[in-house]
């Protein structure tokens, strides 16, 4: 990109990690879809949509703490699946009430987070190794819980319901999803935006050198992302059980990957240090538009990455930087 061309994209789009430049995706997105079909524009489709992003946006939100570091976590959607099977193992087979049993459940992922924070930030290896294993590890978690076997409500005599199920549930006739995640970006938003510790990550992102020098407790506070993410994930995992009322050991598979296709959407580089959770949050309902695209065409749901890849790569064109894993 030469010198013109990147002073009209930052007129018109902002800098690099300006929320306008996922707005812009968005409204593209919405506008193609809407041409090529227009059932896309339905009210119950674009709800549809919506809720079906709800998910990547939770976990979107939590990867964008960890890449505003210049970290990674690939292990989300391993952390998403074992722990929407913890949670469903501990209500429907030992019998636990609901909301106590997810609240266990969020604090075992902020355990795991806090762990691979360590790995990360004290024992410095690289981030990208850390969450692989994760990844690998924890799907193995999820197939170990029930032999490999989905949980439901039915999956003993009599069937024991979810008690958390209302969690999927409408209020105001809109889905409760939609507000959980919503919630979850506006204050995640707020945090980086409005508090010392979002400009104390974002200047670690910029520069760990400088910012230890500066006297931030770097290593804390890159372990604290790696929490984040983690509760996300699991968070996304409950509410992902709640929504299908049942849960698979593969239900996350693929959203590691698009979620930091969403992070990167949403104008955060690789090599962190600037961009929005919101920016993240609208990068994921791009690829829920994409993804409803291919529902509405009758596309096997394996098209949806081949798109994704494509609108990945030509948003990594205002995002280009460094290494990702440190």
């Amino acid at each position: 990109m030469n010198a013109r061309a990147r002073l009209l994209t930052r007129r018109f789009l902002g800098r690099e990690g300006d929320v306008r430049r996922p707005v812009a995706f968005l409204i593209a997105a919405v506008v193609i879809a809407t041409i090529i079909t227009p059932d896309f524009v339905r009210p119950q489709n674009l709800e549809s949509v919506l809720t079906n992003s709800t998910f990547l946006v939770v976990v979107a939100a939590g990867e964008a703490f960890v890449i505003m570091v210049g970290s990674i976590d690939l292990g989300v959607e391993a952390l998403l699946s074992s722990f929407g099977m913890l949670l469903a193992a501990f209500t429907v087979f030992h019998g636990m009430p609901g909301w106590p049993a997810v609240l266990l459940t969020l604090a075992c992922a902020a355990v795991t987070g806090a762990i691979v924070g360590f790995l990360v930030a004290r024992v410095h290896i690289p981030s990208f190794v850390v969450t692989l294993g994760v990844y690998w590890g924890f799907q193995g978690v999820a197939l170990l819980i029930n032999g490999g076997q989905y949980i439901s409500p039915d999956s003993v005599t009599p069937a024991r319901p979810f008690g958390f199920a209302g969690l999927a549930g409408t209020s105001f006739g809109v889905s409760n999803l939609i507000f959980v995640a919503l919630g979850v970006v506006v204050v995640a938003q707020a945090v980086l935006s409005l508090t010392p510790y979002g400009l104390w990550l974002k200047s670690i992102g910029s520069s760990e050198q400088a910012a230890r020098r500066a006297g931030l407790r770097a290593t804390a506070l890159k372990m604290s992302v790696f929490m984040i993410s983690a509760v996300l994930a699991a968070l996304a995992g409950i509410m992902l059980t709640a929504w299908q009322g049942s849960i698979y050991p593969n239900s996350g598979a693929g959203y590691s990957l698009q979620a930091i296709a969403a992070v990167i959407l949403g104008g955060i580089p690789f090599t962190g240090g600037r961009g929005t959770v919101v920016g993240a949050a609208l990068g994921a309902i791009v690829i829920g538009v994409i993804s409803n695209l291919i529902v509405l065409f009758g596309l096997p749901a394996l098209y949806q990455y081949i798109f994704v890849a494509a609108v990945l790569v030509i948003a990594g064109l205002q995002a280009r930087g460094g290494p990702l894993v440190k």
